[in-house]
């Protein structure tokens, strides 16, 4: 597995991933709009205030994280795993290397929802990440560096 940073080449596969979390998200929550993404991280990976990280296989991207960073504070914005490649610390991974990253750049808190229904995915948030605010339908988890 390598991990690195996302270049523009890699864009139309992350809208892919992208539209695969919003598919999984309905799961939990049948409210989600289903979207197919098409040319929106195109417009974001060379932004400074935005930070990509990919995981690849093979040269087949197989998860990345996006983040969005505002001064001192960032959001993670989506993690996306493909199902196959789940349970191998792809996600930990990224995480700590988000985190890494932002401890080096000034950023003192980074923030994260969570579905409330989407347990898997709250097992490996709370691994970093603290809840904050709850409401029906789901979970802001914090972490302060």
């Amino acid at each position: 597995m390598i991990f690195r940073k996302a270049k523009e080449s890699d864009a139309n596969k992350l809208d892919s991933l992208l539209t695969k979390l919003i598919l999984d998200e309905k799961n939990y929550d049948p409210n989600v709009e289903l979207v197919d993404v098409k040319d929106f991280y195109i417009n974001y990976i060379n932004d400074n205030t935005k930070y990509f990280e990919v995981c690849e296989e093979e040269n087949n991207i197989v998860g990345y994280i996006y983040c969005i960073i505002d001064g001192s504070v960032a959001k993670i914005d989506a993690l996306y795993i493909e199902e196959s490649y789940r349970n191998r610390k792809i996600g930990n991974t990224l995480i700590t290397n988000f985190i890494n990253y932002a401890r080096n750049n000034g950023i003192k808190s980074i923030t994260i929802n969570v579905l409330n229904n989407n347990v898997k995915a709250k097992h490996l948030y709370y691994k970093f990440f603290k809840l904050n605010q709850k409401d029906e339908k789901k979970e802001e988890l914090t972490l302060n560096l």
